[in-house]
């Protein structure tokens, strides 16, 4: 059905965007330490 498609696909991009936040977050922590070292 539709909505079982819908709710899955939901659930999927959910977790891409989770995933890319941590990613960015990181690279964020990594550029902070990066300045402070310099």
């Amino acid at each position: 059905s539709i909505e079982k498609e819908y709710s899955a696909t939901k659930e999927k991009l959910e977790n891409d965007i989770k995933e890319l936040n941590a990613e960015y977050e990181r690279k964020l922590e990594q550029l902070a330490k990066d300045k402070e070292e310099k």
